[in-house]
């Protein structure tokens, strides 16, 4: 058998696995920037969105985390304008009700800024 058949593919195989690791940090470089928000304003969000937005089951295999990619399933909508006057950072944002949470969501790449959950 000749070595150079077998060498081909394996340097063939360790560079498409190496490309595939390699761009895995710019994607996550890509990420918006954390939301900055006072514990106020937290709440604030909070109560206004368990108002006015259904509470979602959580899909399987999702937990809203920081960073998470929101599933298809889960309906988002815009951060309501009154909101966003108040806080500027939200606005363009998208906003979700996920087993009692709300989540704030960058509606481009569908990721989760912030979760805020209720007071105790």
């Amino acid at each position: 058998m000749n070595p150079t058949r077998l060498v081909i593919p394996v340097i063939a195989l360790s560079l498409s696995c190496g490309l595939g690791l390699a761009q895995t940090p710019a994607l996550d470089s890509a990420a918006a920037p954390p939301l900055e928000l006072s514990a106020a304003q937290k709440q604030t969000i909070y109560q206004s969105i368990a108002k006015t937005q259904k509470n979602n089951a959580a899909p399987t295999g999702f937990r809203a985390a920081i960073g998470a990619p929101v599933p298809d399933s889960i309906a988002l909508a815009p951060v309501p304008a009154t909101i966003a006057d108040l806080m500027p950072q939200t606005k363009g944002l998208a906003v979700a009700r996920v087993e009692g949470e709300v989540v704030l969501v960058d509606p481009g790449s569908k990721q989760v800024l912030t979760v805020i959950v209720p007071e105790p």
